[in-house]
């Protein structure tokens, strides 16, 4: 949902900029591809401790009418993307444990449609973190509605510099789910960002996980779409900035189009989350996260067919796990419904097995930069290997290529 106005990039352009983002996005390792570079001595381990994730704010909508100390409504036309509603507060209710944002044709302002919105500038913002809602969309043509945020310097600096993060948009009545991020990349206008496919006319949840390093989509906890942000690289320093919330209904407009169903059309939201990365005293038990090795690529399990390899440039379902306890402290790591074998260090890892023993165990360990590691019941660490062979467990002492970050 653009500020203002902006084409979506062409097919050829979209791929233009995504081999950008993934060509910049590597790190330099050429001074690092015959050694591991960093010494035992500099990640002195400490007491173990994980990143998860603390609720900070949240609307739940349990109320009768909008809790306009969260909420600031928005109205009028937008004047952006030759949108048709005209905004108004009497389109929008809660009722049911959900906020209830409706559009109608209706003639308002010289607009032949109205719907509603809602955003929290001056009331809450966030800088990084995880941003989440559960949203059932209207499948009806003609509509668009959208969970995004825009950075909170933009009537100072003015779209695109101030940046936007769109967590969900949607239109007409696909089942494709859009995820983008827009920014000036210094010569103007640019954006990055992907799509996935649910049920969107059923309730889901939309998030986004971000810290310095990276903007991470997901649909239901599945991780679809990642850009980078570290190090501004191609100028994305705007995504290092607060930033807040809205959540709106359009009608129309560029990219839907104007071919526009019946109306009324209803987005229900169940509520909406916002989580800040604390560190706690363990690994973080139930939860599903990704790990990135000192290559800055992904970990996969590579569906258990093969040994494991920290060569993805992108996380999805196969560089996903779920972190089980194990008892007496150690813990397994699971995905696609099959767990991380050390393999005793005498083979390359694997993730094929349906349960977990002493091979599938792990102690969790976290560095003072805040990496983690993995230490077999063999003694060993389980390393990345830089990404140039398959991963190991045969380890004696941990350094960079066996320190790992979690969720970046």
């Amino acid at each position: 949902m653009k500020k203002q106005f902006i084409n979506y990039l062409s097919g050829a352009a979209k791929v233009l900029v995504l081999a950008a983002m993934l060509v910049s996005c590597k790190k330099d390792l050429n001074s690092a591809s015959k050694t591991n570079p960093t010494s035992a001595s500099s990640l002195t381990t400490t007491a173990p401790r994980a990143v998860t994730y603390q609720l900070v704010w949240s609307d739940e909508f349990n109320g009768t009418s909008v809790d306009q100390t969260k909420w600031n409504i928005d109205t009028g036309n937008p004047g952006v993307n030759n949108e048709k509603e005209y905004y108004q507060s009497s389109n929008i209710t809660e009722t049911g444990g959900n906020l209830v944002i409706t559009a109608q044709q209706q003639s308002v302002g010289g607009q032949p449609y109205t719907s509603g919105k809602l955003e929290t500038l001056g009331k809450f913002s966030t800088q990084y973190g995880r941003i989440e809602a559960r949203i059932s969309l209207p499948m009806i043509n003609g509509t668009w509605p959208a969970f995004w945020m825009l950075g909170t310097n933009i009537n100072t600096v003015g779209w695109p510099a101030c940046g936007e993060i769109d967590i969900m948009e949607h239109v007409n009545t696909t089942n494709t789910i859009l995820g983008t991020m827009h920014w000036n990349s210094g010569g103007g206008a640019t954006q990055y960002g992907s799509s996935t496919t649910t049920t969107p006319g059923s309730f889901h949840v939309y998030a986004v996980q971000w810290d310095t390093n990276s903007i991470n989509w997901y649909v239901d906890n599945t991780l679809y779409c990642t850009g980078n942000i570290a190090n501004n690289i191609n100028n994305t320093g705007a995504f290092q900035n607060p930033f807040y919330i809205i959540m709106n209904l359009a009608i129309g407009g560029d990219l839907p189009g104007n071919t526009i169903g019946a109306m009324p059309a209803t987005m229900l939201i169940d509520y909406v989350h916002v989580y800040k990365g604390v560190t706690t005293s363990g690994p973080p038990i139930g939860q599903t996260i990704t790990l990135k090795g000192f290559n800055n690529d992904y970990v996969s399990g590579e569906d258990g067919t093969t040994a494991m390899t920290c060569t993805r440039t992108t996380a999805s379902t196969w560089e996903q796990f779920t972190v089980v306890d194990a008892g007496n402290g150690k813990v397994a790591l699971e995905s696609m419904g099959k767990y991380v074998s050390s393999e005793n260090g005498t083979i390359p890892i694997t993730c094929n097995r349906t349960t977990y023993g002493a091979w599938e165990e792990f102690t969790w360990g976290t560095n003072a930069d805040g990496t983690i590691t993995l230490q077999g019941n063999n003694g060993d660490f389980i390393s990345s290997e830089d990404g140039t062979q398959a991963m190991t467990c045969n380890r004696t002492s941990a350094s960079g290529w066996e320190s790992f970050k979690v969720n970046q």
